[in-house]
C-alpha cells in the first residue's frame, strides 16, 4: 500500500490546487503496476504478461471504476490486484 501511494498514485487537489490528501490511480498507472505485479507474483513477463493483461485488465478496471471517472482510490488497489490475479 505504501508503494502504491508513494510511487504510483496521484494526490487529488481542489480546483485551487490545494492537495486533499486523497490518492487515486489512473488507468495507465494501474496497468503499469499490474505488469510489475504479474512478474513478481505470478512469474509472467513479456508476451505472456501482455496477453494476460489484454484479457483481464479492462474488465478488472471496469469492475472498480464503476462510475467511469478514470480513477480508482489508492486504498482500493490491493483488492484490485487480488481481483486481477485471481487471488
Amino acid at each position: 500500500m505504501h508503494s502504491v501511494t508513494k510511487n504510483h498514485a496521484v494526490e487529488a487537489a481542489t480546483e485551487t490546487g490545494e492537495k486533499t490528501g486523497k490518492f487515486n490511480m489512473n488507468k495507465s498507472g494501474a496497468r503499469h503496476l499490474a505488469s510489475e505485479i504479474l512478474e513478481t507474483h505470478m512469474g509472467l513477463k513479456g508476451e505472456k504478461a501482455e496477453a494476460y493483461l489484454n484479457e483481464n485488465f479492462d474488465k478488472t478496471w471496469d469492475h472498480f471504476d464503476v462510475n467511469k471517472e478514470g480513477k480508482v482510490e489508492a486504498d482500493r488497489m490491493p483488492g484490485f490486484y487480488r481481483f486481477l490475479t485471481g487471488n
